[in-house]
């Protein structure tokens, strides 16, 4: 018997979406886990520059600096940025990716007692990834980064 080229083609539209329908969705899931990965690889490296931006920052702006106070700074701080809020608030302007208030900053200076040429900051932020795409079942990742420089002024 011979199958007429009318049956043929329906069986091969029908065979086409069985196999679309069976590959489409690994498909798609492979594709959305491509974009998240490019994303969260992308959030960590803004992160990581952000970091060596703030703590580049510190250094260039260090107790030495012209307009900087005299006396003594207070322990953990620089006498140019008492407070570190100078540096927190470069790091969240280089993270331009980012929701700045989302971004955990702490800058530590290693020196304290005379926070001059030599001796050492680091910069540490943090920030929680979540998944853009709720297709991608994702928990929320801590993407931490960290950077020490020495002071030069």
């Amino acid at each position: 018997m011979r199958t007429s080229s009318k049956s043929h083609a329906r069986y091969s539209r029908g065979q086409a979406l069985t196999e679309f329908a069976l590959v489409a969705p690994l498909f798609f899931l492979m594709l959305f886990a491509i974009i998240e990965g490019g994303r969260f690889v992308f959030y960590y490296e803004v992160l990581n520059n952000a970091t060596r931006e703030g703590a580049r920052y510190a250094i260039v702006n260090g107790a030495n600096t012209i307009g900087c106070s005299t006396g003594p700074p207070l322990p953990g701080t620089s006498s140019c940025d008492p407070t570190g809020q100078d540096v927190i608030d470069r790091v969240r302007s280089s993270a331009f990716a980012m929701p700045a208030a989302a971004i955990n900053v702490v800058p530590t200076w290693h020196d304290p007692a005379t926070n001059r040429r030599g001796s050492t900051i680091t910069v540490v932020a943090s920030y929680t990834y979540s998944s853009l795409i709720p297709i991608v079942p994702l928990p929320p990742i801590t993407v931490q980064a960290e950077s020490s420089l020495v002071i030069n002024n």
